[in-house]
């Protein structure tokens, strides 16, 4: 299980706005180490990072972030022996770059922006091609002023390497997982395999990353395409990221080093060996994409079947699917298991006097008020109409009917509206009940045999003058 790596709560607006500051400062100084004596780093992660939080945060994108951020810049360039002219120059066309790919990702939905749908690679490239273009326009009338070279050689450097950068660095900020985001179902078929085939994807890549330091060659950016591809169908769309991010560095690293047995022998070598590298992470991270959004589909779908369309409980067949597993698992406990029948009163009335769409906000509410009364463990489903049922496993009889009572209680004391968003006039509204224990049946009874008498309880319940609770 991945790690969750950002804080569930925001922080506050400056202390967050102080953190990106210090953090773009940091970034800033691991790209000035990395790069040659006297021009422009090959890894420059500030300006992705500096635009995936942004996006990722938009509560974050107030001027003083801005400020923030280029306070950090320019404190790392002058730290490390910058001058004041060419920090300022350098930086702002960092910031203008960063600021022209949040303009065309700040305003895309939700869900595209946290690559969860098909088309969420292409947006993102997008916004890294406008972004880099931005950035070495800005920048470029510097090289003959601070570096001694052709402005057009600072301009295919600066856009290939920012291009890079951002398509390997955004993503996984992006999609990094959050304390707050729904359990995801693993991709890619691999849940309940065993550890061998779900290593094996990685295992492909490992593979293919020892053939081509072997082979090398221009060639050997695609020797581990495969292996990309396979992950980023198997993992999650930030897994996959990580893992491009990843080889893409090593690629770079053992180019720069010599390791994979190629060098670039002009600028126009940098500049392809860059653009294949950024294409090299755009495959997998397309098809992650695509991946997760069949992956939320499915959720959604799985989600549509088993719960109710209007009420948001259980839906009938799932109510009974999971009841019969719960009891199957609980009644012979030393404290069993309770089934409760649950019918709302009058509730022909409602629809006659008020209209269907009151009644529906009815069950709505009534619905959302016992499940508050429920505990984590308990079932709650809608098995049609206005009638419902519950399920409550590790009960004894007397707190079984206890609940009944809350539950009945609850109903009877809350106004409910009759139009949608709380609009309109409230209405009231009372439940009967018809509760049956497993000890009462000898502990051997299954779903079914328990709603029956359940039901059997709840006529009895309405036959006694209803907002009641009638045991079996």
């Amino acid at each position: 299980m991945l790690r969750t790596l950002v804080p569930s709560r925001p922080l506050a607006p400056a202390l967050a706005w102080l953190a990106l500051g210090m953090l773009i400062f940091g970034a800033c100084l691991v790209g000035i180490f990395a790069r040659p004596i006297g021009f422009l780093s090959a890894f420059w992660p500030a300006n992705a990072l500096l635009l995936g939080l942004l996006v990722r945060y938009p509560h974050l994108a107030r001027p003083p972030a801005w400020l923030a951020a280029a306070a950090g810049y320019v404190a790392a360039d002058l730290l490390t022996g910058s001058a004041w002219g060419m920090a300022l120059w350098l930086n702002a066309a960092n910031l203008l770059g960063a600021t022209a790919g949040w303009l065309v990702l700040r305003r895309l939905d939700e869900r595209i922006r946290r690559l969860q749908r098909t088309a969420s690679a292409l947006y993102l490239l997008l916004a890294a091609l406008v972004a880099s273009t931005v950035g070495a326009l800005a920048g470029c009338g510097a090289a003959p002023v601070y570096f001694n070279a052709p402005w057009t050689d600072l301009l295919s450097l600066w856009f290939s390497t920012e291009l890079m950068n951002y398509m390997l660095i955004v993503p996984v900020v992006l999609a990094a997982p959050h304390a707050d985001d729904p359990p995801q179902a693993t991709q890619g078929g691999l849940q309940g395999m065993s550890l061998l085939w779900r290593v094996a994807p990685i295992s492909s890549l490992l593979l293919a990353e020892g053939i081509r330091t072997v082979i090398g060659g221009p060639g050997m950016l695609a020797f581990v395409v495969p292996g990309l591809l396979w992950c980023a169908l198997s993992y999650s769309a930030f897994t996959a990221s990580l893992l491009s991010l990843v080889v893409c560095l090593w690629t770079m690293a053992g180019v720069a080093t010599g390791v994979l047995n190629f060098t670039p022998a002009h600028a126009g070598d940098v500049f392809s060996l860059r653009v294949g590298v950024t294409l090299l992470a755009l495959g997998p991270l397309a098809v992650a994409c695509a991946s997760a959004a069949r992956a939320e589909a499915l959720r959604r779908l799985d989600y549509a079947v088993r719960h109710d369309d209007l009420t948001g409980v259980l839906a009938r067949r799932a109510l009974l699917k999971q009841g019969a597993r719960l009891l199957a698992s609980h009644q012979h406990e030393s404290a069993g298991a309770a089934v409760l029948m649950l019918d709302v009163d009058h509730f022909k009335q409602v629809n006659d006097q008020h209209g269907h769409g009151a009644g529906d906000q009815l069950l709505i509410g009534i619905a959302q008020a016992m499940a508050r009364e429920l505990r984590p463990q308990d079932l709650l489903g809608r098995l049609g109409g206005e009638e419902f049922a519950a399920v409550l496993p590790e009960v004894s009889p007397a707190e079984a009917h206890a609940m009944a009572e809350r539950l009945r209680s609850a109903v009877e004391q809350q106004p409910f509206a009759t139009a949608p968003g709380g609009q309109g006039p409230t209405q009231r509204a009372t439940v009967s009940i018809g509760l049956v224990h497993s000890a009462s049946m000898g502990g051997n009874a299954d779903m079914d045999t328990l709603l029956l008498a359940a039901d059997a309880a709840l006529y009895r319940a309405k036959a006694e003058g209803r907002n009641r609770v009638a045991l079996a």
